[in-house]
């Protein structure tokens, strides 16, 4: 029976286009990054034809793999939008491991606007409370920001590379990051109630009030502008329970 090395595949990759840029991906097992021996990447279009065709990936110390994209490679007429297949064929211990990651091709990346400011401005007393091995409270806002991703492509919300307004997020981000935060504090003190526990059901909450009602502009036609200035996505589509509603998630390319 073949390992289950875990990859740390989050999100769907995001490759912009007419752009240099480098994709990579690392390998674990056993609470421990794996070092391969070898390794290799292709990208291939929705179609099946291939953008780069295995060639060598780069593997650094730490075990991580890597591959440069080139301009030349995610030219500009490349089609935008989804059905973008990433394969590693990584070697550990003389095995070869096929790893896939779905892609998409856009011409923006969508960025979070949370950083440990925005949280010590919530709490003032989070600097106090870190803990010592911590220089930041880095690791909870990535993972409230890779939470938000998924749920907006899960809950049938569009894709995030088409929204416009990134400042929308700013609040339930904010509110998600607290709640990770709080929630490891109160597991850490083995106690079965208690502030952190109540200050982490709150801003679980108030996270999922807030994006549930969530709105946005968004460039439904990859034009890489507002569609409507007028109009706003709502960020959990409504379910019509007689006919279909207006809501679909565009998968144009141009």
């Amino acid at each position: 029976m073949s390992t289950p090395y875990a990859s740390n595949i989050k999100i769907v990759e995001l490759l912009e286009r007419n752009k240099a840029q480098t994709t990579e991906i690392k390998i674990f097992r056993n609470g421990s990054q794996v070092v391969p021996t070898a390794g290799t990447y292709s990208l291939k279009k929705p179609n099946g034809d291939y953008i780069v065709d295995g060639e060598t990936a780069n593997i650094d110390g730490a075990g991580t793999l890597s591959y440069n994209h080139t301009t030349t490679e995610l030219n500009e007429n490349l089609g935008l939008g989804e059905g973008y297949l990433q394969e590693w064929s990584v070697t550990i211990s003389d095995v070869i491991h096929i790893f896939r990651r779905t892609g998409a091709v856009v011409l923006r990346r969508l960025y979070p606007v949370v950083s440990d400011m925005d949280l010590t401005r919530t709490y003032s007393d989070l600097e106090d409370l870190r803990p010592s091995n911590m220089s930041s409270y880095q690791q909870y806002i990535d993972e409230a920001w890779f939470q938000i991703l998924n749920r907006i492509r899960n809950h049938g919300a569009g894709f995030e590379y088409l929204i416009m307004s990134p400042e929308v997020f700013r609040s339930p981000h904010i509110n998600l990051s607290l709640y990770y935060i709080f929630r490891d504090f109160h597991s850490s003190l083995a106690q079965t109630g208690g502030r952190y526990l109540e200050l982490a059901t709150e801003h679980h909450r108030l996270y999922n009030s807030e994006i549930e009602n969530l709105s946005y502009q968004y460039d439904q036609s990859h034009i890489n502008r507002v569609d409507d200035k007028d109009k706003r996505h709502r960020g959990q589509p409504t379910i019509f329970l007689t006919r279909s509603g207006n809501y679909f998630r565009f998968r144009r390319r141009r």
